[in-house]
C-alpha cells in the first residue's frame, strides 16, 4: 500500500472524528450499543459504532446530505486495492459461490453511514475504547478478508469479547468472512468457535482465561471433560471439551470408523476396546453432532448388528441331529456371506457454514431371507454347535439371523413319527420217506422169530454178507422188520419197509417299533461258535514220535430269525420299507473241510424295497424248497428184475419240501395318544393267548381258595374273586 493510500485513511479517521465532535454524525436513535468492524485487505481501517435506527435530531441541526454520504463513501477507499487472497473456508451464503470477488473499488466502506439526511445528532463524539464498551452488549458484523487468524482473535477476544486470552504460537491461518446481518453478543464466540474450527483450532476456558490453541492440543489442555451419549444435555459455548461416550450394541473400533469421517480438523478421538468406550476431543459442538451419530448408529435398532449367544433346548429330536441339519442350510459351503455397503444416513447441514467431505461409512454384512447365487442366509460370523449332555444346540449369532435360524429349528424339532411293524413269519418244513427192502445171510437153516410191525428200522444199506454178525439181532421198532435167524440164534435175514412223514413248522411273530426314518433290528436266535482257521503246531519231540498241537480261531455267527427294517413316512399316509429277512439254522449234516466235520448253516434271506399303506398287511415273499433224494442198494442185477428185485436189495425215496412266508403290517404312530392305543391293543392282544387265560384261571382259583380262608395267611385279607 503506497505513502499516499495511508495518509488518505488517516485523513478520512481524522474527518470522521470531526463530524463526530460536530455532532453532524451523532449515536444516538441505534439500537443500543450496536457497531460493525470491517476488516479492507490486510489492515484494520475502522471499529465504529453505528446508528441503525433514524435518530431523533433537534430542529435547526444540520442534516447530512445524500451527495455528502456518497462523497464520504468514495472518499472511504484506498487509493490502491488491496490484495484478496483465497480464504481458508469459504461459507456458503444465498450468493452463488462462482462469482468472482468483487475488485477493491467496490468494497463497501469503513464506516456505513446509517443516518438518514437531515437528522441532526446531539451526542458528542465518542472514542475509540469507549465505542468498543458499548459494543460489548451491542450487535456486531462480521466483515474479514483474507484477514491473519492472529487478528482476528485479537479483534474478537480483546475489542469486542473484553476477555483474558491465551493464543498458542502455532496458531496460523486466514479468515475471509461476512456477516450478513448484525450478530448478537452473546452468539458472537459459537460463531468463532465454527471459524477457529476450520482452521483446527479450539477454545479452552478455565477460570475466565480463554486458552486458543490446535485442536489436537485440547486433551493436553485442562479442558472440560464430559460423560455421557446425550447430545441434548450438551450445552454449546463455544469451547473445546473432552467427551467419553459409551458404545453399547456395537464394537467402539466400529463406533470409530464411522465417526472419523466427521471429525473437526486436527481432532482426537480414542478406542477403548476393554471397556468399549470412545474418548472424544473436538469442539462442544461437533460433539455434539458426533453424539447425534452415536445415537443413530449405537442404538436398539441396531442391536442386531452385534453376535450374541442363544441356547435352545432340543424338545424331540437329538440335538446333534438339529445341529447337523442346521449347518446343512445355514453353513453350507456353497454358502457365503457377501457384505454391502450401507449408505450413510442423511445429517443435517447448516447453511452458510462449509461442511466436511462425507465418507461412506464402513461395509456391514446384509442378511439375505432367500438364498441366490453367491449369497449366504447368515452372517459369516454365526456358529451352531451342539451340545449333546443337555441335548441343546448354541447358536452364536445376531439377533435378525438367530430369529431365522429359531423358526427353522422349531419347523425341525418336532415329535418324529413312529411306525410300529408286526412281521408274521412261518417256516414250514415236509418230510416224506419211503424204504423197503431185505438184507440176509447165506448160511444154515432159517427160521421166524417173529414180527415187530412199525418199529424204527435199522440201516437197509443192502447188506449182503456170510458173516451173520453183521446183522444186527436186535429188532426195529419203527416199520414193518421180519427178522429171521438160524438155529444158533444169529440174523441170517431182514425185511424191512417204512413209509416216514413228518410236518414242523416254525411261527414268528416279532413286533418292533422304530423312528421315521431309522433303521431297527430284531433277532430271534442264538449266536454259534464257528471255526474260521486252524493251525497245528509241533511242541516236542520223543524219539520219532512228534507231539501237534491244534489252535483254532473262533467266530461267532448269529443264526435265527433277523429282521432288519427302515421306515420312512410320506404326508400322504403311504410308507416306505428298506427290509432285509433272514432265517438261519444248524443244518443236520455236517460238512467236511480239510478233514474236519464243520458245522453247516442253512440261511434263507430276503431283501426288498416296497411301499404299504398304514394297517395295510402285505406278502414280503414265500420262499419254497423241494429236496428230492432216491436211492438203491442191492445185488446187482437181481436187484433190477421187476417185482422180486426188492428181495436182493433196500431201495429209499426222500422228499423233503420246505416254505417260508413273511407278512408285514406297518401301523403310523403321530403322536403320544396313538402310541398309548397301539400299546393297549398289544397288551389286550396278548391277554387274550393261551397262556394268559391258564394265568387267569390259576389267578382265579386262588382268589377262591384265599376267599374260603384256605389260601391266606393269619392277619391277611383273603384275595377278592377275579372278574
Amino acid at each position: 500500500m503506497s505513502n499516499r493510500t495511508i495518509a488518505r485513511a488517516v485523513l478520512f479517521v481524522l474527518f470522521c472524528f470531526f463530524l463526530e465532535g460536530t455532532g453532524i454524525l451523532s449515536a444516538e436513535g441505534l439500537p443500543e450499543n450496536s457497531y460493525q468492524v470491517t476488516f479492507l485487505g490486510k489492515q484494520q481501517l475502522a471499529a465504529q459504532v453505528l446508528k441503525q435506527s433514524p435518530p431523533q435530531q433537534p430542529a435547526g441541526q444540520p442534516s447530512l446530505s445524500p451527495s455528502t454520504t456518497k462523497d464520504l463513501a468514495q472518499r472511504s477507499e484506498p487509493a490502491q486495492p488491496s490484495e484478496s487472497a483465497p480464504s481458508t473456508a469459504q461459507p456458503e451464503s444465498s450468493q452463488p459461490s462462482a462469482q468472482p470477488a468483487a475488485p477493491p473499488a467496490e468494497k463497501e466502506p469503513a464506516i456505513q453511514p446509517a443516518v438518514p439526511s437531515g437528522q441532526p445528532a446531539e451526542r458528542p463524539a465518542v472514542s475509540p475504547r469507549q465505542r468498543s464498551q458499548h459494543g460489548r452488549r451491542g450487535e456486531v458484523s462480521f466483515n474479514f478478508d483474507d484477514a491473519d487468524i492472529y487478528s482476528v482473535i485479537q479483534t474478537i477476544f480483546g475489542d469486542v469479547l473484553r476477555v483474558n486470552y491465551i493464543v498458542d504460537p502455532n496458531v496460523k491461518g486466514r479468515v475471509t468472512f461476512r456477516s450478513v446481518e448484525p450478530v448478537p453478543k452473546e452468539n458472537v464466540l459459537p460463531l468463532m468457535e465454527v471459524i477457529l474450527r476450520l482452521n483446527g483450532v479450539g477454545i479452552v476456558e478455565e477460570g475466565g482465561l480463554y486458552r486458543i490453541v490446535p485442536i489436537s492440543d485440547i486433551s493436553k489442555e485442562p479442558a472440560p471433560v464430559g460423560l455421557g451419549r446425550d447430545p441434548e444435555k450438551l450445552e454449546i459455548t463455544g469451547k473445546a471439551l473432552v467427551q467419553i461416550v459409551r458404545v453399547k450394541y456395537i464394537d467402539s473400533a466400529e463406533m470409530v470408523r464411522v465417526l472419523t469421517p466427521f471429525l473437526s480438523k486436527n481432532a482426537l478421538i480414542v478406542d477403548v476396546p476393554k471397556s468399549n468406550y470412545v474418548i472424544l476431543v473436538d469442539t462442544d459442538s461437533n460433539v455434539k453432532r458426533l453424539l447425534e451419530l452415536v445415537k443413530v448408529f449405537d442404538s436398539e435398532e441396531l442391536k442386531a448388528v452385534k453376535p450374541q449367544v442363544f441356547v435352545y433346548s432340543v424338545q424331540n429330536s437329538k440335538a446333534k441331529d438339529v445341529a447337523a441339519l442346521l449347518q446343512q442350510i445355514f453353513q453350507g459351503k456353497s454358502a457365503s456371506a457377501a457384505p454391502k455397503t450401507t449408505t450413510p444416513p442423511a445429517r443435517a447441514t447448516t447453511p452458510g457454514l462449509p461442511q466436511p467431505s462425507v465418507q461412506p461409512a464402513p461395509p456391514q454384512p446384509q442378511i439375505s431371507m432367500g438364498q441366490q447365487a453367491g449369497e449366504a442366509l447368515v452372517s459369516e460370523v454365526t456358529r451352531i454347535i451342539p451340545d449333546e449332555v443337555t441335548n441343546s444346540i448354541i447358536v452364536l449369532a445376531t439377533t435378525e439371523d438367530y430369529a431365522l435360524i429359531y423358526d427353522t429349528i422349531r419347523k425341525i424339532d418336532i415329535m418324529p413319527r413312529q411306525v410300529m411293524i408286526e412281521g408274521l413269519i412261518v417256516d414250514i418244513t415236509l418230510n416224506d420217506n419211503l424204504s423197503y427192502g431185505l438184507s440176509w445171510s447165506m448160511n444154515s437153516d432159517v427160521k421166524i422169530s417173529g414180527i415187530n410191525p412199525f418199529k424204527n428200522p435199522i440201516d437197509l444199506g443192502g447188506l449182503f454178507t456170510n458173516n451173520p454178525g453183521n446183522l444186527s439181532k436186535t429188532p426195529p421198532n419203527k416199520g414193518f422188520t421180519f427178522i429171521g435167524t438160524d438155529p444158533s440164534g444169529n440174523v441170517r435175514a431182514v425185511l424191512t419197509a417204512l413209509e416216514d412223514r413228518s410236518k414242523a413248522k416254525v411261527v414268528a411273530a416279532p413286533h418292533i417299533l422304530v423312528s421315521d426314518n431309522r433303521e431297527a433290528r430284531i433277532q430271534i436266535g442264538q449266536q454259534v461258535p464257528l471255526a474260521t482257521s486252524s493251525t497245528a503246531q509241533p511242541i516236542s519231540t520223543t524219539g520219532t514220535a512228534v507231539s501237534v498241537v491244534s489252535t483254532s480261531t473262533i467266530q461267532y455267527k448269529d443264526i435265527g430269525i433277523i429282521l432288519k427294517v427302515k421306515p420312512q413316512v410320506n404326508d400322504s399316509g403311504l410308507i416306505s420299507l428298506e427290509l432285509s429277512q433272514e432265517i438261519s439254522a444248524i443244518s443236520a449234516k455236517a460238512v467236511t473241510v480239510g478233514g474236519l466235520d464243520e458245522v453247516a448253516i442253512d440261511k434263507t434271506e430276503a431283501t426288498s424295497n416296497l411301499v404299504a399303506r398304514d394297517g395295510e398287511t402285505i406278502i414280503i415273499g414265500g420262499l419254497i424248497r423241494e429236496d428230492h433224494s432216491y436211492g438203491t442198494t442191492g445185488i446187482p442185477i437181481l436187484s433190477r428184475i421187476p417185482i422180486i428185485g426188492a428181495l436182493f436189495g433196500t431201495t429209499s425215496d426222500d422228499i423233503t419240501r420246505k416254505e417260508t412266508i413273511i407278512l408285514l403290517t406297518p401301523h403310523v404312530i403321530r403322536n403320544q395318544q396313538e402310541a398309548g392305543t397301539v400299546t393297549s391293543d398289544f397288551i389286550e392282544r396278548y391277554k387274550r393267548s393261551t397262556r394268559d387265560k391258564e394265568i387267569d384261571k390259576f389267578i382265579w382259583e386262588q382268589g377262591h381258595k384265599a376267599q374260603d380262608g384256605n389260601g391266606s395267611k393269619d392277619g391277611e385279607e383273603p384275595l377278592k374273586n377275579s372278574p
